[in-house]
C-alpha cells in the first residue's frame, strides 16, 4: 500500500514538474512575442512605412477616375500604381495591415511600460548610502550644532516648498530623506503612445475598408456605366444607415434638390443616400482680373427626411456647414445645365445649310450629318474665358488691362458610330488678331493633348456666312465646272487660236485641282504632285498649281461677293482681299478638322451648379482626442523634468562637549541639467544658512 501511494505521489510530482515546464515555455514564448511587438525597431519601421504611405497619399490625389490617372501616368505606370492600390491608399489592405500592426505594437509598448510607470511613481529609492551620494555630480555635506529631529523638520519643509514630495526612513538613528518631483513626466510616454492608438483606431474606423469587404463578399459592386442616379442598381447603392463614414460629392444646379452623393471607387462609383436633402437656391461667384475665382458661395436649404426640419444657410469656401454628423463643404462649381441655342454649319453640303439645335449642357443628342449619325455631347459651358492680353505689354504706359475676356465658350464631343470621339471647344464671339476677326474652334483627339485651333475669318457682318457660302460652292461639282470653264475662258481670251475643246480641257484640270484642295487641302495637292511629277520638276509645277488654284478660288470668291450684292466691277477693298487670303489659308487646313459640321453658339440660358463635398467622419473626435493626448504627452516628456534629491542626516560629534548632525545631500535630474544645478545650488545655500545660524547659536 505504501509502495502504491509512493508511485501515485511520484506520478503527481512528475505531472506538476511537466506542467511548470509547459507554463514556463508558454510564458517564454509570449514574452518573446510581446518583446518583438513592443520593440523600438518595429515601431520605427512601421512609423516610416506609414509616413511614406501618407506622403504618397498626400501628393497623389486619391479616389479620382481611372481615366485621369491613365492620362497622367500612362498605361504602364497606371497598372503598376493600381496593383499597389496607390489610388486609394488609406483603404488598401496593406495600409490597414500597417495600421493594425502599429496599433498592436503601440499597445504592446504600453503593456510593457505601465508596470514600470506605476513602480517608478511609487518608488522613492530610500536605499542609498552616503558614499553613493558623494559620487553624484550635484552633492555636498554640512555639519550643524543641531539635533536630528529639528534638522529633519527643516529639510522636509524646504523640499516641500520647492515642490518635492518626500519620504524618509530612520535606521539606527540615521535619517534618509528621498524627495522627487516631476514624476508626472513618466505619463508623457503613456499619453504619446495612447495618442497613437487613438489615432490609429479613428483611421481604421473612418476608412472604407468595410466597403471593400462587402465588395469581396459580393454584396456591393461599383457602377462603371454612365447612368443617372435613379438608374443605378441597388447593388451599387448605400442606404443612409449602411455606411458610418464616407466622403462624397454632389453637383447641384440652381433650383434643384438632391438627397444623394457619389462616392468614387476605383473605376466606378457608388450612390450614397443621405438622411436629408439639399436644395440650392442661389450660387454666386466673383473673379480676379486674371480670371481665377475670387470667392464663391451657395445659399442652400437642408430638409431632414425624417422630421421635416428645414435649415437655410450660406456656405462659403473654407466655411463648411456642420449638420448633425455631416460636414458640407463648398468645393467647386460647374455648369448646371445651361440651355444652348446652337447652329450646325455643314462642311459637305452643296447648298449652304444651317441646322438649328437646342440642347442642355450635359445631355447627348444624335446629330444627322452627310457622313452618318454623330452623337453630340455637350460637356462644359463657360460664360467667361479670361486670358492674358497680348496688347498689355505693348501699351504698358497706358491703362491697358493685363487680361481680357474671350467671351463664352462651349466644350463638346462629337462621337461617330464606332464610338470614336473628338473634343472641341468653340468660342461664341469672333476674336481680333492683327486687325481681323476670326471665329475660333479648337479640337483634340486625346484629352491629354493640347487643342489645335481652326481660325474661320469673319465677314463684314461679323458672321461665318460668307465663308460657308464659298465652302458650299466648292462642294458643288456642277457649279465648279461652270466656274472653271468661265475662269479658263477669261484666262485664254487673249489667245485667238484657242478653241472650246482647249478651254474645256483646262477647265477640267482646274476643277480637279480645286476638288483636291477642297477635299484634302494643301497636303492633298502636294501629295498629288509628288505622285505624278518627277522630282526635278516639282518646284515649278507646285508654283503653277497654286497660281491656278488661287485663280479659280478667286473666281469662286468673287461670285459669292456678287451674290451678296457687292459691286465687283471695281476693285475689291483691302479688307475683302485680306478675307480672301485668310479664307484660302483656312480652307487649306480644313481637311484636318475632324467634323462634318461647325457648331456655332447663337444664344444661351446660363445656369450655375454648385459642387459640394459631404463628409461623415465620426472618428474625427477620436483624432482630436489623440492630438490633445499627443500634445500633452510631448509637453510632459520634453518640458517636465524628473528630479530627485536625497539627504542623509546622521548624528555627528562636533566637539567633545557638543553633539550635532552631519548632512549629506545630492540630487540628479533626467534633463535640463543646468536648471537642476541652479535648483540644487539654491538648496545648498539654504543649508549653508541653516548650519551657520546653528553654529552661531
Amino acid at each position: 500500500m505504501n509502495m502504491e501511494n509512493n508511485n501515485i505521489s511520484s506520478q503527481q510530482s512528475s505531472e506538476q514538474i511537466e506542467r511548470k515546464r509547459s507554463n514556463k515555455k508558454e510564458h517564454g514564448t509570449f514574452k518573446v512575442i510581446m518583446s518583438f511587438l513592443g520593440s523600438m525597431e518595429l515601431a520605427i519601421t512601421l512609423f516610416v512605412m506609414v509616413g511614406i504611405a501618407s506622403i504618397i497619399g498626400t501628393i497623389l490625389q486619391q479616389n479620382q477616375a481611372y481615366n485621369s490617372y491613365i492620362i497622367k501616368f500612362g498605361p504602364f505606370w497606371f497598372e503598376v500604381f493600381r496593383s499597389l492600390e496607390l489610388y486609394d491608399i488609406y483603404s488598401s489592405w496593406w495600409f490597414v495591415v500597417l495600421l493594425g500592426f502599429l496599433l498592436v505594437s503601440t499597445s504592446a509598448c504600453i503593456y510593457h511600460y505601465v508596470p514600470v510607470v506605476v513602480r517608478e511613481w511609487r518608488r522613492f529609492r530610500l536605499s542609498v548610502t552616503a558614499k553613493s551620494l558623494k559620487l553624484m555630480h550635484s552633492s555636498g555635506s554640512w555639519t550643524a550644532q543641531s539635533n536630528v529631529e529639528d534638522t529633519l523638520k527643516f529639510v522636509q519643509e524646504k523640499l516641500k516648498n520647492g515642490g518635492y514630495d518626500t519620504r524618509y526612513k530612520n535606521e539606527q538613528g540615521i535619517i534618509t530623506i528621498a524627495a522627487k518631483k516631476g514624476s508626472i513626466n513618466r505619463l508623457g510616454y503613456l499619453f504619446t503612445h495612447g495618442a497613437i492608438i487613438v489615432i490609429c483606431l479613428s483611421a481604421l474606423y473612418d476608412g472604407n475598408f468595410n466597403l471593400k469587404l462587402r465588395e469581396v463578399a459580393g454584396q456591393l459592386k461599383p457602377e462603371t456605366r454612365d447612368l443617372f442616379a435613379s438608374q443605378v442598381p441597388d447593388i451599387s447603392r448605400l442606404k443612409a444607415d449602411e455606411n458610418h463614414a464616407f466622403r462624397g460629392n454632389a453637383n447641384i444646379p440652381e433650383g434643384s434638390t438632391t438627397g444623394l452623393v457619389f462616392l468614387q471607387m476605383r473605376n466606378g462609383f457608388l450612390v450614397q443616400e443621405l438622411p436629408f436633402t439639399i436644395t440650392l437656391n442661389d450660387f454666386r461667384i466673383e473673379h480676379y482680373d486674371s480670371g481665377m475665382p475670387k470667392s464663391f458661395e451657395s445659399d442652400i436649404v437642408i430638409e431632414d427626411k425624417e422630421s421635416g426640419e428645414k435649415i437655410a444657410k450660406t456656405i462659403e469656401v473654407n466655411h463648411p456647414l456642420i449638420y448633425k454628423d455631416f460636414a458640407i463643404y463648398q468645393s467647386s462649381f460647374d455648369d448646371g445645365g445651361s440651355i444652348m441655342d446652337l447652329q450646325a454649319w455643314s462642311l459637305d453640303a452643296q447648298e449652304q445649310q444651317v441646322m438649328s439645335i437646342k440642347q442642355v449642357v450635359g445631355e447627348k443628342k444624335v446629330l444627322p450629318t452627310s457622313r452618318g449619325e454623330f452623337k453630340l455631347e455637350l460637356s462644359e459651358f463657360k460664360v467667361f474665358n479670361i486670358q492674358p492680353n497680348p496688347d498689355a505689354e505693348a501699351n504698358s504706359g497706358k491703362s491697358a488691362r493685363k487680361f481680357k475676356n474671350m467671351g463664352p465658350s462651349l466644350t463638346f464631343r462629337l462621337r461617330d458610330s464606332s464610338g470614336q470621339a473628338v473634343e472641341f471647344i468653340n468660342y461664341m464671339s469672333p476674336k481680333e488678331q492683327e486687325g481681323r476677326y476670326f471665329f475660333l474652334s479648337g479640337l483634340r483627339k486625346n484629352v491629354a493633348d493640347p487643342f489645335q485651333y481652326l481660325f474661320i475669318p469673319a465677314d463684314d457682318q461679323m458672321s461665318m456666312k460668307r465663308f460657308f457660302e464659298v465652302r458650299a460652292l466648292l462642294n458643288n461639282q456642277q457649279e465648279m465646272l461652270r466656274i472653271a470653264e468661265k475662269t479658263a475662258a477669261l484666262s485664254l481670251q487673249s489667245d485667238a487660236e484657242v478653241d472650246q475643246e482647249s478651254i474645256n480641257r483646262i477647265a477640267i484640270v482646274m476643277q480637279r485641282l480645286a476638288d483636291l484642295f477642297n477635299r484634302g487641302g494643301f497636303d492633298q495637292v502636294l501629295e498629288d504632285i509628288n505622285a505624278k511629277v518627277p522630282e526635278d520638276k516639282r518646284d515649278s509645277v507646285t508654283e503653277s498649281y497654286f497660281k491656278v488654284l488661287q485663280t479659280i478660288l478667286g473666281t469662286v470668291y468673287l461670285e459669292v461677293l456678287q451674290k451678296e450684292g457687292i459691286d465687283i466691277s471695281k476693285n475689291i477693298t483691302p479688307a475683302q482681299e485680306l478675307f480672301y487670303d485668310d479664307m484660302f489659308n483656312t480652307m487649306g487646313v480644313l481637311a484636318n478638322y475632324s467634323s462634318p459640321v461647325y457648331i456655332q453658339i447663337k444664344s444661351f440660358e446660363h445656369k450655375e451648379a454648385s459642387g459640394f463635398q459631404i463628409t461623415k467622419a465620426p472618428g474625427k473626435d477620436l483624432v482630436y482626442l489623440g492630438c490633445i493626448l499627443l500634445c500633452i504627452g510631448i509637453i510632459l516628456m520634453f518640458y517636465v523634468a524628473h528630479k530627485r534629491i536625497w539627504v542623509i542626516i546622521e548624528p555627528y560629534s562636533i566637539a567633545s562637549e557638543q553633539d550635532g548632525v552631519r548632512l549629506i545631500a545630492a540630487g540628479s535630474g533626467d534633463r535640463h541639467q543646468k536648471e537642476f544645478a541652479k535648483e540644487f545650488q539654491a538648496l545648498s545655500q539654504l543649508l549653508d544658512q541653516y548650519t551657520a545660524k546653528k553654529q552661531q547659536v
